[in-house]
């Protein structure tokens, strides 16, 4: 694909929903890379060598979830757009979360209605920032350790108890 084609990183502990959602998204809306769940989106964002332009995440998962993913992001990689999805019933409710929700099981017009615009965005965001120095910016502050961010949040807080 082209260096202009924008990329999803899809981020669910379920196969099959990471291959719907590639099927929906692929080729003419974006480019998509998968991940389990939350340590592997957040090793991939560090390492992938193309610009990942939006996360869509599932919510409950394993390990490092949706939640804590969504917390470190805006913390740390403001730059990058994320989009929640969740089948459980209130997921979305259980904290307040400042990204777009899209309840599964969705359409495709409902998936896609909801990454265009943010597919869009960073398109022409990443135009904008061509230059050298700020290629430069981008590498110094994704040198932060997502996973490790993610890792001491999860650590810090109670079992069970989510931050309000």
């Amino acid at each position: 694909m082209s260096a202009a084609v924008a990329t999803t990183l899809v981020v669910d502990d379920e196969g099959i929903v990471r291959h719907l959602v590639r099927r929906m998204l692929e080729p003419d809306l974006c480019e998509v890379v998968e991940a389990e769940d939350g340590e592997a989106a957040l090793r991939l964002i560090q390492s992938h060598e193309a610009p990942i332009d939006v996360v869509l995440t599932d919510l409950v998962m394993p390990g490092i979830d949706g939640y804590d993913l969504v917390h470190v992001l805006t913390d740390h990689r403001p730059d990058l757009a994320v989009v929640c999805m969740s089948g459980f019933p209130g997921a979305a409710a259980r904290e307040k979360l400042a990204v777009p929700f899209v309840p599964k099981p969705f359409t495709v017009e409902a998936l896609r209605g909801a990454l265009e615009p943010l597919l869009a965005r960073s398109r022409e965001l990443r135009e904008q920032s061509r230059t050298a120095r700020d290629r430069a910016a981008a590498r110094s502050a994704a040198a932060v350790d997502l996973v490790a961010a993610a890792l001491e949040l999860r650590r810090r807080r109670p079992e069970g108890l989510l931050p309000s």
